[in-house]
């Protein structure tokens, strides 16, 4: 469908130039594979730090929700309590 169409092209360039370019390209590809790694190495820990965050943000809540309906619970007891005992 799409067809790519290369060309290659022959120039010449002195030496010094030749060899700073590519010294340029050599140490972006390293910087690329440095940053790489480190990406690797960084996101397990970023995914964990966000799970435990969660966790905790959740702790929070879950804990809101369960004080909010402690008063239902005791209610609910002392229905109970009155209609077992008749009273």
């Amino acid at each position: 469908m799409y067809e790519k169409r290369l060309r290659e092209a022959t120039i010449a360039v002195q030496d010094r130039l030749f060899l700073q370019t590519k010294e340029v390209i050599e140490s972006e590809s390293i910087a690329r594979i440095l940053s790489r790694k480190v990406l690797m190495q960084e996101q397990p820990n970023q995914i964990r730090e966000a799970m435990m965050k969660g966790y905790v943000e959740m702790s929070h809540i879950n804990l809101s929700i369960a004080s909010e309906c402690l008063h239902a619970e005791y209610e609910a007891q002392h229905t109970v309590e009155r209609l077992v005992s008749g009273g």
